[in-house]
C-alpha cells in the first residue's frame, strides 16, 4: 500500500495509518463497514509484506465478527491459514494468533451455550500459543492484556473459573487498570460464589468482587473497546450496588483478609515457609485461595457437599474424596521438598555415577519431583473413577480414564448424564480433560499438552533423563526422553495446579448435582 495520503475507497476521506496499513476513522455506519469488507476481501493479502498482511487480517477479522458476515469470516480464516505458513516472528506471530482466535470465535458468538462448543478448543489453542510465544513478554502492553484477558474469557466459557481468574490476574499484573479484566474478575467471582453453601465463603468472594468492580469504575480504568467496555462497566456498577446492599464491607475488611502473612506461633519456621509457598502458588484445596494470597485461605478446607449415599455404604464418596485429598496434600509436600532442597541429601552420598552427556541431574530432590509428578497424574483417573460411580455411568472398571470418561466412544456425543445437568463444575472437568494429549491426531486445547503424558509414561515405564541444562536434540536411537530440570519442575508444578483445579471442580460439581437431584426428586 503506498505511503502518504490514502483516501477511503468508499467515502473518499483520508485514512489514517494503523500498524502498517490504513483504516478509515469514519467507518461507523454499517453500509460503510460492509463496503470496506468487500474491498479488503477483493484486495487480499497475497504478495503483501508481513506487517501489512497481519494488519489487514486484523481489520477484516474485527469487521467480520462485528457484522457477523459469514463470507468475511470464511475469507479471513483462509488468510490466517496463509499467515501460518509465513513463519511470522515476534509480535507479528502473537498478533496473528490473537486475531485467529477471534476469527474462529466469530462463528460461535450468539449461539446457545452447551458443553461441547465446536470451536472453543481451537480458540483456546491459539490464545495459549500467543501467550506462550517466546516474544510475548516483549509485545505491546495492550496486546498482552488482550491476549490474557481473552484466554480467561474462553476458559470461563468452558466453566474453568479457576484458570480464568488466573489469566485475568496476569493481565492486571501487566496493567492494573485494565478495565476488561477487572470487570471479568468481578462478575466471575460473584458467579463462583454461588457454588458455596456457607455465607462466610460467599462474603469473601463478594468482598473481593466489590474491590475489582470499584477499580473498574474508577477514573483510572483503561478502556480498549468503547462499546463493550461501557456495557461491562454498567454490569459491574449494578453488581457493586448489589454487594453493598447485602454485605458489611467494613466488617470483612476488619477481619484482615488483605494480610499476606500471618505469624503462627505454634508452627516452626519450616512449616511457615511451606504454608506461605502453598498460599502464593495457589495450591490450597480452598476456593478462597483463588481470591489471592490471603491468610483466610491457609487451610485445605474444601470437601464434598452434603449428598445421598447408599444405606449400606453411608460414607463411600466422602471417604473416597478424603483419600484423594490426602494424596494431593502429601504430593504437594513432596514437590515442595524436591523444589527447595538446597543441599545434597545424605542418601545421595557415595553413590558412584558415570559421567554421561548431556549431564543428568541425579539426586533425591529430582526423584521426589518425579514421585510428585506420577502421583499428581494418577489423581485424574481417580477423579474419573469417582465420577463413574457417583454419576452411575456403568463404565467397566478397566476402561475408566479421565480423558475418555465423557463419551460412550471417540466420536459419540457427550454422555446424557452430563449434558443435561448444566453443571459448570463437571463441565470444567470435561474441558480440563482436553489438556491431556492422548493420540497423535487428537484435538488438544493445550499446545504443550503432549509433554505431560510423554513425561509421565517415561517416568512410569521407560527412561526420563532430567538434564542439568537445556538438553540438545536426542538422536533417534536414544532410549531417553530428555527434559531440562527447569522445564521438568515447571511441568510438575503445572500438573499439581491442574490436580488442585480438578478436585475443587469435582467438589463443586457434586454440590450442583445434589441440588439438581433434590429439585427434580431423583
Amino acid at each position: 500500500m503506498p505511503r502518504g495520503t490514502v483516501n477511503c475507497a468508499t467515502c473518499q476521506k483520508p485514512m489514517k495509518p494503523r500498524r502498517g496499513g490504513y483504516f478509515c476513522q469514519d467507518a461507523l455506519d454499517r453500509p460503510h463497514r460492509n463496503a470496506y469488507c468487500e474491498i479488503l476481501m477483493k484486495a487480499g493479502i497475497d504478495g503483501r509484506r508481513n506487517e501489512e498482511a497481519v494488519t489487514w487480517t486484523e481489520i477484516l477479522t474485527d469487521l467480520a465478527v462485528e457484522l457477523r458476515r459469514e463470507d468475511s469470516l470464511a475469507c479471513v480464516l483462509g488468510w490466517h491459514e496463509a499467515l501460518d505458513q509465513r513463519n511470522l516472528r515476534g509480535e507479528l506471530a502473537v498478533r496473528r494468533d490473537f486475531s485467529w482466535a477471534n476469527a474462529i470465535a466469530g462463528g460461535r458468538y450468539g449461539t446457545k451455550w452447551q458443553w461441547e462448543q465446536p470451536t472453543l478448543a481451537r480458540e483456546i489453542f491459539y490464545l495459549r500459543r500467543a501467550v506462550s510465544h517466546p516474544d510475548f513478554a516483549q509485545s505491546q502492553k495492550n496486546l498482552r492484556c488482550k491476549c490474557l484477558n481473552n484466554l480467561g474469557n474462553r476458559l470461563s466459557v468452558a466453566g474453568r473459573a479457576i484458570e480464568a481468574l488466573e489469566y485475568w490476574r496476569r493481565a492486571l499484573e501487566v496493567e492494573p487498570n485494565f478495565l476488561m479484566s477487572l470487570c471479568n474478575r468481578a462478575t466471575t467471582l460473584a458467579q463462583y460464589s454461588e457454588a458455596f453453601e456457607h455465607t462466610e465463603e460467599k462474603s469473601f468472594f463478594w468482598f473481593v468482587a466489590h474491590k475489582e468492580a470499584s477499580a473498574a469504575l474508577a477514573p483510572a480504568a483503561i478502556y480498549t473497546d468503547l462499546h463493550s467496555d461501557e456495557r461491562n462497566r454498567r454490569r459491574v456498577k449494578a453488581l457493586k450496588r448489589w454487594i453493598e446492599s447485602v454485605l458489611d464491607l467494613k466488617a470483612i475488611a476488619a477481619m484482615g483478609i488483605d494480610q499476606l502473612t500471618r505469624q503462627d506461633t505454634d508452627a516452626t519456621e519450616e512449616e511457615r515457609d511451606y504454608r506461605h509457598w502453598c498460599l502464593v502458588n495457589c495450591l490450597y484445596l480452598n476456593p478462597l485461595n483463588d481470591l489471592g494470597p490471603y491468610t483466610v485461605a491457609t487451610a485445605d478446607s474444601k470437601g464434598l457437599a452434603a449428598h445421598a449415599d447408599q444405606v449400606d455404604s453411608p460414607h463411600i464418596f466422602a471417604s473416597f474424596f478424603d483419600q484423594i485429598k490426602q494424596e494431593y496434600v502429601s504430593v504437594r509436600w513432596l514437590l515442595y521438598e524436591g523444589l527447595n532442597m538446597k543441599m545434597p541429601h545424605f542418601s545421595d552420598r557415595d553413590v558412584l555415577l558415570g559421567a554421561t552427556e548431556p549431564r543428568p541431574s541425579l539426586s533425591l530432590a529430582i526423584e521426589k519431583v518425579k514421585i510428585a509428578y506420577r502421583i499428581s497424574y494418577s489423581l485424574f483417573d481417580k477423579v474419573a473413577f469417582f465420577m463413574n460411580a457417583y454419576m452411575k455411568l456403568g463404565i467397566p472398571e478397566r476402561k475408566v480414564f479421565f480423558r475418555t470418561l465423557w463419551r460412550n466412544g471417540g466420536n459419540q456425543p457427550i454422555r446424557r448424564e452430563f449434558d443435561l445437568t448444566g453443571n459448570w463444575g463437571f463441565c470444567a472437568l470435561y474441558w480440563l480433560a482436553k489438556d491431556f494429549f492422548e493420540k497423535e491426531n487428537d484435538e488438544v486445547a493445550e499446545p504443550q499438552a503432549r509433554g505431560l503424558s510423554d513425561i509421565r509414561n517415561h517416568i512410569e515405564h521407560k527412561y526420563l533423563r532430567v538434564t542439568a541444562a537445556e538438553p540438545p536434540t536426542a538422536p533417534p536411537d536414544d532410549l531417553a526422553f530428555m527434559v531440562s530440570r527447569e522445564q521438568f519442575e515447571r511441568k510438575a508444578m503445572h500438573l499439581l495446579k491442574l490436580a488442585r483445579s480438578a478436585l475443587i471442580y469435582l467438589a463443586i460439581g457434586v454440590g450442583f448435582e445434589e441440588r439438581r437431584r433434590d429439585s427434580s426428586g431423583v
